[in-house]
């Protein structure tokens, strides 16, 4: 993918997405899928992941990705508000569910799944402690996520009884969707619970080379940490490999 630098992005005009370069980030990939799914146009920009990324910072205030620049106004990093700004720009039907309760429970779902605190949260602390308390202390000198984490023994002890509830919310939903005869997570078309789900399922069971090319440190921890917490259902990867097959593009580019 070819990235602009901080410098060469910030003064042009529209959408401008900070994108962390050379892995297939899961927050980053999802950003993308989001709005690629809508017919969003964006200027990639790169963020490196683990940097300290200064021109990032002292331009939106962020130094992790994604972050959205639209035009003049205030960054964005959430996932639900990088969703709202391609439901408000793009095009296409819309990747939140047409019924209310559906809608309410995608939205707490995915936050239980991605969001500050949640699944992925907890899981980042997994993988950041795979190699031992001593790599650990030592890597924290110099990687600014240890600190951004909150990463500690302590909690990488109690990670797991924050990770296993979520896996088993999403694992019930699936179940009952396809009881019901839905192929989706929710409702009955795809909905940005099922994009995430894609990308941030690689934490469980990565993708194979040849549709996921990644660098072999990063696979390598992506599959410690899938051993660590004790994976997913196959049901939940065939539903991943569907969607990426049926919605997404592919091989994944990074």
């Amino acid at each position: 993918m070819d990235y602009l630098s901080v410098a060469e992005a910030q003064s042009l005009p529209g959408l401008r997405l900070a994108l962390t370069a050379g892995v297939p980030a899961p927050y980053s990939m999802s950003a993308r899928a989001i709005l690629d799914l809508h017919g969003v146009p964006y200027v990639p920009v790169e963020q490196q992941g683990g940097g300290s990324n200064e021109a990032l910072v002292a331009w939106t205030g962020h130094r992790n990705a994604p972050v959205a620049v639209y035009e003049n106004e205030a960054p964005r990093t959430g996932w639900l508000e990088i969703l709202n700004l391609a439901e408000r720009l793009g095009s296409g039907p819309s990747l939140f569910p047409d019924e209310l309760g559906d809608r309410m429970a995608m939205v707490g779902l995915v936050d239980a799944m991605i969001g500050e605190g949640g699944m992925l949260w907890h899981m980042r602390i997994i993988m950041l402690g795979l190699g031992g308390p001593e790599r650990a202390a030592k890597e924290a000198e110099r990687n600014p996520m240890y600190k951004d984490y909150g990463y500690s023994e302590e909690n990488k002890a109690t990670a797991m009884a924050s990770i296993t509830p979520v896996v088993d919310a999403l694992e019930a939903q699936f179940q009952s969707q396809q009881s019901a005869g839905r192929q989706y997570l929710f409702g009955n078309r795809l909905s940005a619970a099922d994009v995430y789900w894609v990308y941030f399922s690689q934490l469980f069971r990565t993708l194979p080379e040849e549709i996921c090319a990644m660098p072999s440190f990063l696979r390598k921890s992506y599959d410690m940490s899938g051993e660590a917490v004790g994976g997913c259902s196959e049901a939940l990867i065939a539903h991943r490999d569907f969607v990426l097959q049926e919605h997404l593009s592919v091989p994944l580019t990074f």
